[in-house]
């Protein structure tokens, strides 16, 4: 199990944000479904998002959408980390 996965940003072309898309292995080492909440952390800030696995990503990225590229503060090819969202009842039990 990995709990945290550093990852390098490409940019998605669609401007909503609110979800990202990622290799289906990065899925498989985060313990996570396609559709599970993950947070995304970058030097600047961090935002809450569903994830989505796609085999035509290469494993070492994640395609964020430019809503979300913009919150993270970040450019392409920069590296963001990933992790699986862990309610706060869960993480106080």
């Amino acid at each position: 199990m990995t709990e945290i996965d550093t990852l390098f940003v490409e940019e998605s072309p669609i401007r909503s944000g609110g979800r990202v898309r990622v290799n289906i292995e990065v899925l498989k080492r985060l313990e996570v479904k396609t559709g599970d909440l993950v947070v995304i952390s970058s030097d600047k800030r961090d935002i809450l998002v569903k994830i989505y696995g796609d085999d035509l990503i290469d494993e070492d990225k994640i395609r964020i959408r430019v809503s979300d590229v913009k919150k993270l503060g970040v450019e392409e090819d920069e590296e963001v980390s990933v992790r699986k969202h862990q309610k706060l009842l869960t993480k106080l039990l």
